[in-house]
């Protein structure tokens, strides 16, 4: 009777160890099964938050665009006159002066 008592005890003890086993396993495929959900909510998130900052990123390109079309709808347009027609003006506007002035230069002398 001793051995089979034994053996029982045995048994249980064995039975016990593995019961433990299948419950580590199990706490284990948990643990992993919570990191891969993390992990997998994370990606979400950033993906999420990228394309909320690409749409920002968008908007605010639009809005610069617009701001610098204004801008540049409110400069003169003198600016967007080629080099040498500027000279050209300035010649024309220099000798319109001076016509002026021998023509005020004349009069007084005479």
């Amino acid at each position: 009777q001793p051995d089979a008592r034994l053996a029982a005890e045995e048994e249980g003890k064995r039975l016990e160890e593995l019961r433990r086993e299948a419950e580590r396993q199990r706490r284990e495929q948990l643990e992993k099964a919570h990191l891969r959900g993390n992990r997998a909510l994370k990606k979400v998130y950033l993906a999420q938050d990228r394309e909320r900052l690409l749409k920002e990123l968008e908007q605010m390109q639009n809005m610069d665009r617009m701001r610098r079309r204004q801008i540049v709808a409110q400069m003169p347009p003198q600016i967007f006159v080629p080099a040498y027609k500027r000279m050209e003006i300035k010649e024309e506007r220099q000798r319109e002066l001076e016509f002026a002035f021998e023509n005020m230069y004349s009069e007084d002398r005479s």
